[in-house]
């Protein structure tokens, strides 16, 4: 029986074997552990290398000039139109270039105050609304041609023959009180009333408070001047202010006699009343006296080099003879005594008379 089986078992493995065999087309599966992976290491060849990428040295950009887009090219079509009606109003004389410069603003300010808008010159909606119906400065009247200055508006007209032909923005006396030049103490006020023009420097006038451009002097020592400090409310010490382009474009308008008319009750003082500022030269500034045509040479910039005095006239010189006179017949010299003295020891003979030389006269 044992044995029955273990042929019986003998049979079956062998059977399996040659079942397999056939399945697989060819020898008997054996199993032999897997043989290891080899990885490949890569040569220099087979590796490829990122070449460095060379670094190129930028050229020089120019800047070129910027393109308008059409809001730049709408907010100077803006600026263009507010400069023209600025222009039409009497505000404004410069070039209607779209541009908003200082002449621009100065212009813009002048408007607002005039508008009862906030002065701060820059071109606002509310700005480019009250253009639509402008008011009108405020004026007392006086002759056809006159400067008008609205202390309470900070506004200066020029009037001429009956027709308002410019309106500037002014800075007038701030109110605070300031120590003078000569050791005292003075009111920044500006004097009201009616005044003519008594003198003009062409340029500069250096005064002990401060540099004026271009003043026309209505009242002692206060002008209409040029400044480089225009602010939108009053600053000055009494005098009236106007930009340095407005005190030369005024300059070339307003001579002396011109009549000057200043009212308002911001920061004033009315000498027909009796009242005073204090002092009669608001910037330390007040000729002794005045020339007959008001028109004062202005005074050299501290530091410069003043022109040489010109040379006096000089007497003109005497023609002296150019050519020398005869000389004298001279004395034949003695004979050296022989057999003693050294030469040198008689007394030298008469020398010659020097050859007289033209003098020239001295240029200074």
């Amino acid at each position: 029986m044992r044995r029955t089986l273990l042929f019986f078992v003998s049979a079956l493995v062998v059977a399996g074997a040659a079942l397999a065999t056939s399945q697989l087309g060819g020898d008997p599966v054996i199993d032999v552990p897997p043989a290891p992976t080899v990885v490949p290491v890569p040569t220099p060849s087979d590796t490829t290398t990122a070449e460095p990428v060379p670094t190129a040295t930028a050229a020089p950009i120019s800047t070129p000039t910027p393109t308008p887009t059409p809001t730049d090219r709408e907010g100077e079509a803006e600026v263009a139109s507010v400069q023209q009606a600025l222009t039409d109003l009497g505000y404004y004389v410069g070039a209607i270039d779209g541009k908003a410069g200082p002449a621009t603003a100065s212009a813009v300010q002048a408007f607002q105050k005039v508008n009862g808008l906030s002065a701060d010159g820059v071109i606002g909606p509310n700005t480019v609304a009250a253009m639509a119906d402008p008011a009108q400065p405020t004026l007392v009247g006086g002759p056809p041609t006159r400067v008008e200055v609205d202390l309470d508006t900070q506004v200066l007209v020029l009037v001429e023959g009956g027709t308002v032909t410019r309106i500037l923005p002014i800075s007038s006396g701030s109110g605070d009180t300031y120590a003078t030049a000569g050791g005292g103490t003075a009111e920044s006020v500006t004097p009201v009333g009616t005044y003519t023009v008594e003198r003009r420097i062409s340029g500069e006038r250096h005064a002990p408070l401060g540099t004026l451009y271009d003043p026309m002097y209505f009242y002692r020592g206060w002008a209409i001047h040029g400044s480089n400090s225009v602010p939108a409310y009053p600053a000055s010490h009494g005098c009236v202010r106007v930009t340095r382009t407005d005190a030369k474009w005024l300059f070339e308008r307003v001579g002396v006699g011109m009549p000057i008319v200043l009212h308002g009750d911001r920061n004033a003082f009315d000498p027909r009343r009796g009242e005073s500022a204090g002092t009669a030269e608001p910037a330390g500034d007040t000729p002794d006296t005045t020339p007959p045509d008001g028109i004062q040479t202005p005074e050299p910039t501290p530091g410069a080099t003043e022109p040489a005095p010109a040379p006096e006239p000089t007497q003109p010189a005497e023609p002296q003879p150019t050519t020398a006179p005869p000389a004298e017949p001279t004395t034949p010299p003695e004979p050296t005594p022989t057999g003693g003295g050294t030469p040198g020891d008689e007394p030298p003979g008469p020398a010659a008379p020097p050859t007289p030389v033209p003098e020239v006269p001295d240029p200074s």
